[in-house]
Parts: C-alpha cells; structure tokens; sequence
C-alpha cells in the first residue's frame, strides 16, 4: 500500500505548480445575498457569524454529500457513523445535534421522532450554495435554532437552457450517475436534477475489533425548483426534493455488544415541497407567504431490536413582511403556524405538536458602516411552556482600514424530541425544553489589498436544562446547567492570483457543569486547510487537510485523526469535463465515533459532459 500513496501524493503536488501565476481576473465579483438572515443582505453587511460556501467551492472540493463539506467549517463538528448512509450528526458551538436548524429552501427539514436531521442521504444534488448562520436564531426560526441555522439553497435557473450528464466510480465499488438540467424561458425558470448512487461500502463496526461485512448503500434522489414572475415583480416558486435510500448497518448483537449484522437494513423515503409566493404590496412592503411541508418514513429492519416503522411530518405555513424604513432602517414581521408529528409503530406511540410563532426583527444599516439588528420572538406551543427570545447584534466597519468588529447577545430555546419524551426505556415523561443564552464578540481584517483576510469569534453560550442522552441510565434527561465557549478563527492567503489558502479553526469547551465532565462529541480542537489552484482556466487542484482532536464519544473515547484529500479537475472543452478525487491519502486508521470505523484510503474519477 505504501508505494500507491507515494504515487498519489507526489501526483497531487506536483499537480500544484506555484510558478506560473494566472492572468488576473478583471471581473468584479457579484456580492452574495444571504437569505437564511430572512432577508436578502449582502455577506459583507451582515453583522451575523456567518460562512457561505458558494457553488465554486462545491464544484472544487467534489463531495458526494453535504455532511462532508461541513466537516471542513468553523465552528461545527460532523460525526458520521461508518460508511455512507451510516447516521450522520451535526454539533454547532458545541449545542447538541438536535440544536442546529437545518433548512432547505426554507423548508424544516428535522425528524419530529429524533429532533434532529440526519445528513446520510443528502446529496450534493441541485445545490446553489449552502449558508451557515452561527449562534442562536430563535429570534426568526423558533426552536431549535440553538447552535445555529444550516440554510441549503437549490440552484435557480437562469439563461438558455442547459443539461449535463455526470458519471462517478470508484473504491467501494462506488458509483452515481447524475442527469441535472436549468435554464429559463421567458418569465419562467427551472432547474431539475436526477441522481443514482450505489456503493458496496465497508463494514461500519469497526474491522480492527473484528467487522468484515460490508455495509452497502444505495440513493435515489430527484430535486427540483420552478420559478414563474409575473406582475411585474410578484414571483411563485414550486420546490421539491424527493429521496429513497437504503443502507445496511451494525448494531447490536444479542449480548448488546456492537458487532457484525449482516441482516439490518435502514429504507428511508424523505420528500419535500414548498410554495413560496412573494408580491411587493407597496414601494416599501413585500409580503412573501410560504406554505411547505415534509415528509420521512423510515424503516428498520434489526435483527436484534426488532422491526419498526417510523414516520415523521411538518407542515408550516410562513406569512413574512419585509417593510423599507427610509434610507437606512428596515424591519421584518411575521407569523408561523407549524404542525408536527410523528408515529413509531413498533411501540405504538405517536405525538403531535402545534405552536404559533409571531416575530419582530429591526434593522440599521448606515452606509454600510453602522450595522445593527435588533428583534423578539414569541413562541406559543401546545405541549410545553410557550418561549420568548430575543437578539441584539452589532457590528462597524472601518472602510478605510478594510476592518469590521462586531457583537451578539441572543437567546434560543429547542422542544424535546417524540423520543426523548415517549420511547420506552429511553424517554423521560418530565423532560423540559432546553433554552440557552449565547453572547458573542468578532472581528474581520483584510490585508495587502484584500489578498489576506483573518478573524475571529468568542462566543459563550449557557444552556439551561440541556438535553441529552445519558450512556450509564439509556434514558434522555436535563442535565440542569452546561456551558459551551470557543473560539473561531480563519484565514484566507490569495498567494497568487491563480492560488489561494483557506483555513479555519475552533477551540471549543462544552461541558457540564455539575460535575464538570466534557460533553460528548465534542473536540477540544478541530483545524481545517485547502490549499486551491487554477491553471488555465482548465486545470483545477484542491488539496485539504482535516484534523481533530480526541473526542468523548458513546461508553469510549475516540483518538485524534488527521485526514489528508485531493480533488482534481479537467476542463477538456466546453462539453467535456474529467474528475478525480482520492480520500485519505495517508491511509489514516481512524474512528469518527467510538467501535466504528473511518474511510480508509480511496479514489474516485468521473466525467461530466454538458450541453
């Protein structure tokens, strides 16, 4: 094995030649508008902790699934359970996995059975860009918005119409198949795209403590937005995204040991859609009204524990008011009515959920210097005690000096799980809500004519009454009072024009604090590095490397791992496009959570034909 990852190293490098600077690129780049803020904001202007990982980032790090170009972002830490299709969870800023709002295209997209949403079969499919909003936002989504808020957004068609056939292979006996087609005609557009994936996989229980039987996967997924204008400059939307996976998995044996289980098969059909219709009212008020709901039926084939079946269903409908204030202030108003269940057949148990959300949000921009945002919340929830939350946020910029400080206060609450309050010998009849206090301070440099950016954030958040499942009773309980702090650093080199360094870190301790012990999951450390260069306009090289420290994960403790990726593009013409991707160049042996094992050294190539 060793002289395979001296080939594909000295490759990859010598794929990076530093010599040879790109022409400059004159072409003033378009600022990104951030939607998950609730209103269109440039990036630049937002006084949030905010990533956007744009669609040339996507294109460049060539992952299959979303959870992995997370892994790679300030401030999250992502803990998938084996090979693809293995459960996948997400911490933000040290808040449980149930405490990060995942959204896309506005649509809720969290299991009401676990109270969180699991990324094993979301594939990088029809995306745009994915936006990554740190900190509590109760204040405009309600619960569960803790940690943050994970805003995925599909691509929206524009121009003549174009299509694209897409062709992946490789280690695992791994291959996709993608047909994807946008455009727009006349005052319609759309964009649409249709994917396979299958994968033999490797074994999830982790083969140094004796799994052998690999643990296959297969994904079908289709994914659409249509878009009509009319009047002017009233626009209706119809979006949805439609997935059935089927994985195999290890779990427990009798002796409720983990170990090989040939015969436990997870089959997942997830559906979602949206109705977005949005119409100025006046010069100074737009209404936007979002009507959505989604679907996830699981079933669970195990050996052990049994057979069951899972069902999970929202239905929101959103009425959003965005008023123009003059030249510097604006606001948003609004209402949600949310209705959420979910049903286990195996245990016939089954909980609905109404709540009713009324939010208030102001905001001050003053010359793009002076930015303040300012807003409340009132939740009304039929099983619980109804929540008030609120937020304050701030930042300046010095224009002149390419500088921006800013800081937070804010308050988010998140509603236990149908699990975590029915399930037998898992659920607590007494559980309460989990609420949370979270200030922050930040700050951004650019440098040498904004070829360098670094900066940063502190942030310190309180939880009351954190939820979260005890290893020693298998029971979910309060643990009273937690504190997560950390810091989030980055920094951005564009050494030449046609090369650039991206990094970013977190310093992050979670902890309980009546007895002190670290909450699990969570790393001390975690380091990320892509280093990306461009050639021509044709020749495309990423080389990323990804560490973490050791971890509390499960009855165990997880080592540190260090991972090392490459991915490659050639642009051959303007039809043809080949790819390669090589994961775990140094051949890492690794758990990402405890008794499962990672993704040993791989490569993947593919070619991608458009018309």
């Amino acid at each position: 094995m060793k002289p395979v990852k001296t080939i594909i190293m000295v490759t990859c490098f010598l794929l990076l030649p530093l010599t040879a600077p790109a022409e400059e690129n004159k072409e003033e780049l378009k600022a990104i508008e951030i939607t998950a803020t609730r209103t269109s904001i440039e990036e630049d202007n937002s006084a949030s902790a905010l990533t956007v990982i744009t669609q040339e980032e996507i294109q460049q790090k060539q992952h299959m699934q979303v959870k992995d170009l997370l892994r790679d972002q300030a401030g999250i830490g992502v803990v998938n359970v084996g090979p693809m299709g293995g459960t996948v969870s997400v911490f933000m800023r040290g808040a449980g996995s149930q405490s990060t709002l995942v959204l896309i295209d506005g649509v809720q997209v969290k299991s009401n059975t676990t109270g969180g949403f699991d990324f094993s079969n979301l594939q990088m499919d029809n995306i745009e860009r994915i936006e990554i909003l740190r900190g509590p936002q109760s204040t405009l989504w309600g619960a569960d918005a803790v940690g943050g808020v994970i805003n995925i957004v599909t691509k929206r068609g524009k121009g003549k119409p174009t299509y694209s056939l897409t062709f992946e292979g490789g280690s695992f006996a791994t291959f996709k198949e993608t047909l994807a087609s946008s455009g727009a005609l006349g005052k319609f557009d759309y964009s649409g795209s249709a994917s396979r994936t299958d994968s033999e996989g490797f074994s999830a229980f982790n083969e140094d403590l004796g799994g052998t039987e690999d643990d296959g996967y297969q994904n079908t997924t289709f994914s659409s937005r249509m878009g009509y204008n009319f009047l002017e400059d009233g626009r209706v939307e119809l979006i949805g995204r439609y997935t059935k996976a089927r994985s195999e998995f290890d779990g427990l044996n009798m002796a409720f040991v983990l170990s090989d289980s040939p015969n436990n098969i997870l089959r997942n059909e997830t559906f979602y859609f949206a109705l977005p219709i949005e119409k100025s009212i006046t010069s100074w008020w737009d209404a936007k009204v979002n009507t959505n709901f989604n679907y996830d039926n699981l079933d669970i084939i195990d050996s052990t524990l049994g057979n069951s079946k899972i069902l999970s269903r929202t239905f929101t409908i959103d009425f959003q008011n965005n008023l123009s204030l003059g030249k510097y202030a604006s606001a948003i108003f609004g209402f949600e009515h949310q209705v959420t269940n979910g049903y286990n057949n195996s245990n016939n148990i089954a909980l609905e959920n109404r709540s009713q959300g009324y939010y208030l949000q102001g905001r001050l921009n003053w010359n793009d210097r002076v930015l303040l945002n300012a807003g409340f919340r009132q939740d009304v929830n039929s099983r619980f005690d109804n929540q008030f939350t609120y937020k304050v946020e701030g930042a300046y910029q010095f224009k002149s000096w390419g500088t921006k400080l800013r800081t937070a206060y804010a308050t988010g609450f998140r509603v236990p799980s149908l699990n975590e309050v029915l399930f037998p010998f898992f659920g607590n009849l007494n559980i309460q809500p989990e609420e949370s206090k979270n200030w922050e301070v930040g700050f951004e440099q650019k440098l040498f004519r904004d070829r360098v950016t670094v900066g940063g954030n502190y942030f310190h958040t309180d939880f009351d009454n954190l939820i979260v499942f005890d290893f020693m009773t298998f029971i979910a309980q309060n643990i009273g009072k937690s504190t997560s702090k950390g810091i989030e650093a980055f920094a951005n080199f564009k050494i030449l024009d046609n090369l650039n360094l991206i990094t970013n870190y977190t310093w992050n301790q979670a902890t309980d604090n009546t007895d002190g012990s670290i909450l699990p999951r969570r790393p001390r450390h975690t380091f990320s590095a892509s280093l990306h260069h461009t050639w021509k306009d044709k020749l495309d090289t990423l080389i990323t490397v990804n560490h973490r420290s050791k971890m509390v994960s499960g009855t165990g403790v997880v080592g540190e791992r260090t991972i090392v990726r490459a991915a490659l593009s050639y642009q051959v013409n303007k039809n043809w496009k080949l790819t390669a991707r090589g994961e775990n160049l140094l051949d890492e042996d690794y758990e990402e959570s405890f008794q499962f094992g990672g993704q040993s050294i791989s490569g993947y190539a593919g070619v991608v034909y458009s018309f």
